[in-house]
């Protein structure tokens, strides 16, 4: 979805992917390269003349899970863009990765519990990579959502920190397009919102 509505607002995109045949989208302006997400010297020259990088590989869902690749590729990810000078990151999480402007409520409480219970490994992963981040030297924004729709792009995005009633579901369509968003926006750098409908 990121790549879509980065195209349709003007970006020349340059997707990394694991796999190139999952990326439909025809344009001029895309460039597609296969690579793992750990591979340094693959990812630095992927990352050669872009302006900024949005993170959208997900993190299995499953209590047999232990790998932390995430994590990994995310430390890979952050010396390649050292290495390119590359400081604006756009990147997503949950809520129950905690931020210091949270504000006790539904949404900011409910999903730690759920997550320390159900996806103690996910959550774990999560919660180091937002470390990371925070700990690096870049422009990073953690948009975190809680229950992402195959439904259709809205356009209404409700963001807080657990201040702003809003649903814990959301459309995949306006998670992309507000990640885009962001890369034309400071308001968030450092910062992690909660979106949602």
């Amino acid at each position: 979805m990121a790549v879509r509505y980065a195209l349709q607002s003007g970006h020349r995109v340059t997707a990394y992917v694991r796999n190139a045949r999952k990326i439909t989208e025809a344009n001029e302006n895309l460039t597609i390269i296969q690579g793992d997400i750990c591979d340094e010297q693959k990812m630095i020259k992927a990352l050669a003349g872009q302006d900024a990088v949005v993170w959208c590989v997900g993190i299995p869902m499953k209590k047999s899970y232990q790998k932390m690749e995430s994590l990994e590729g995310h430390k890979t990810l952050i010396k390649a863009m050292e290495a390119n000078r590359v400081k604006r990151l756009v990147d997503w999480g949950t809520p129950s990765v905690h931020f210091s402007k949270d504000k006790k409520s539904l949404i900011t409480v409910v999903p730690g519990i759920i997550a320390g219970i159900v996806f103690t490994q996910a959550k774990k992963e999560m919660v180091a990579i937002a470390k990371v981040l925070q700990e690096s030297n870049l422009d990073w924004t953690l948009v975190r959502f809680m229950a992402p729709q195959d439904t259709c792009y809205t356009g209404n995005v409700k963001v807080g920190f657990g201040d702003t009633k809003m649903k814990f579901s959301i459309s995949r369509e306006d998670i992309g397009a507000f990640m885009i968003k962001m890369l034309e926006s400071d308001t968030y750098i450092h910062s992690m919102p909660i979106i949602g409908s």
